[in-house]
């Protein structure tokens, strides 16, 4: 089983070397920026070292296209949420900041509930790494530093705050 696991790590290597220049060429010329990209491209060769087994590639770099498009969507979905989420947090903060002195303290004391139900059902990390984004305005480096975790995780902790987040705002029971 090792022989198999350093077999395919080093076929993903030579994956990477032949044809990372090229995908994230591809990827720059899609999303308009050449760190998403580089991101991106990180991204799928991790996808591809964390699957169990590597097919047998006839046409690698349409496989690669393949996952490298899968995570893009993702991107897109994940930055439309947050987008989402921003412009309702956007609408709430505009509404408490014409309201009486009543209903900014009944609209802090809602957030400060919100936040411990946050921190509460979706776990510590997500939701510090949430506060040190939205309040704290820390950037993802930051953030990955302050938690002890990669920036991949810092992306996934706040894609996982912010999608609860659209859901509990807009499903109703």
């Amino acid at each position: 089983m090792q022989h198999k696991a350093t077999e395919q790590t080093r076929l993903i290597g030579e994956l990477y070397s032949s044809h990372r220049g090229w995908l994230q060429g591809w990827l720059r010329k899609k999303i308009g920026c050449l760190h998403q990209a580089a991101d991106l491209v990180q991204d799928t060769f991790v996808k591809l070292l964390s699957s169990a087994n590597l097919p047998a590639l006839r046409e690698p770099r349409a496989y690669l296209l393949v996952i490298a498009s899968h995570l893009m969507i993702d991107h897109y979905r994940r930055r439309k949420l947050e987008q989402e989420s921003l412009q309702t947090m956007a609408v709430l903060a505009e509404d408490a900041l014409a309201a009486s002195p009543e209903e900014q303290a009944a609209t802090r004391q809602l957030l400060g509930e919100t936040l411990h139900v946050l921190a509460r059902e979706l776990g510590d990390k997500p939701c510090r790494a949430f506060l040190m984004a939205r309040v704290d305005g820390m950037s993802y480096a930051e953030i990955a530093a302050a938690l002890g975790v990669s920036e991949s995780s810092v992306k996934q902790y706040l894609s996982k705050a912010l999608a609860y987040c659209h859901a509990r705002l807009y499903t109703h029971d």
